[in-house]
């Protein structure tokens, strides 16, 4: 797939992401309207600050995260994106962008200005309440098939000690270099002393057509370490790229560290534990 025909993909997951939200939002909604534009925030600052991307302006990128905009400029944010997407559009409109921020009155918990890869060396930055982010469902696109991982349990030994114990997932080529936005899912509030349940759903951002060949998607099994005053890795799981079809599958778990050049690979235990996973091919 090429650059442009992501880039229309992206844009058209945005602009039906944003047209959802400002509906909420006129409807008085606010927190239906809010989940969105957090995820949408998420994604749009994920893109540009990682990515070479014309379609801001330098001040645009360096605007100052903690911005507010009301709904009128979100309305116009939201037709802006639609013109993006048009063929017809000239020079001027692509430069274009309505949006004026202003400082907002109180502090932001928005993320500053890292690379994916160093953002995953934060451990401690996340609350185990899914700081990190759960990208909405992308844009349908013909021909293209696009994986929804849902997340249902992992089976682990005294799992009722773990505290805000949740899963981070990251897709990665060969080289083990991240190649679709790192997701956390929310702390898991079913807890046994055998299991731990989530039953949450993640979205993979990109179509598996657009992944480099040979990727494999990581599972990480994180919990809060209070003595220490952050969150700690207990295992980690993979699925390969000719492991992905429809339907259940139970993985592996294996040590810390995570390898994910997936060369050196040893069994958490050899009692039969595994991660259960339910993956879904949107076609």
């Amino acid at each position: 797939m090429s650059d442009e025909t992501e880039l229309n993909i992206l844009l058209k997951s945005w602009h039906n992401a944003l047209k959802r939200a400002t509906d909420f939002d006129a409807w008085g909604q606010p927190v239906e309207a809010s989940d969105i534009y957090s995820r949408l925030s998420k994604q749009l600052f994920e893109y540009v600050n990682n990515k070479s991307c014309s379609l801001f302006t330098k001040y645009q990128k360096e605007a100052p995260k903690n911005a507010s905009v009301d709904l009128h400029n979100l309305r116009c944010l939201e037709e802006t994106l639609a013109n993006l997407l048009s063929d017809n559009r000239d020079e001027e409109s692509k430069s274009r962008f309505p949006v004026e921020f202003s400082s907002a009155d109180d502090g932001s918990n928005m993320q500053p200005n890292l690379s994916i890869d160093e953002l995953e060396t934060l451990d401690d930055e996340f609350s185990g309440t899914g700081k990190c982010g759960l990208l909405p469902k992308p844009f349908p696109v013909s021909g293209k098939s696009f994986l929804s991982v849902s997340i249902e349990h992992i089976g682990v030994k005294d799992g009722s000690q773990f505290l805000e114990p949740y899963i981070s997932l990251s897709v990665r080529d060969r080289n083990g270099q991240c190649v679709d936005p790192t997701q956390d899912i929310p702390s898991a509030s079913i807890k046994t002393d055998k299991a731990i349940s989530f039953h949450c759903d993640i979205h993979i951002q990109k179509a598996i057509e657009s992944l480099p060949p040979g990727f494999a998607i990581f599972f990480e099994f994180k919990h809060f370490k209070p003595k220490k005053d952050f969150f700690s890795t207990k295992c980690w799981s993979f699925v390969e790229q000719d492991e992905i079809k429809d339907g259940p599958i139970a993985l592996e778990l294996y040590k810390k560290p995570t390898d994910f050049k997936r060369k050196s690979l040893k069994l958490l235990t050899v009692k039969p534990l595994f991660l259960h996973l339910y993956l879904n091919l949107n076609h």
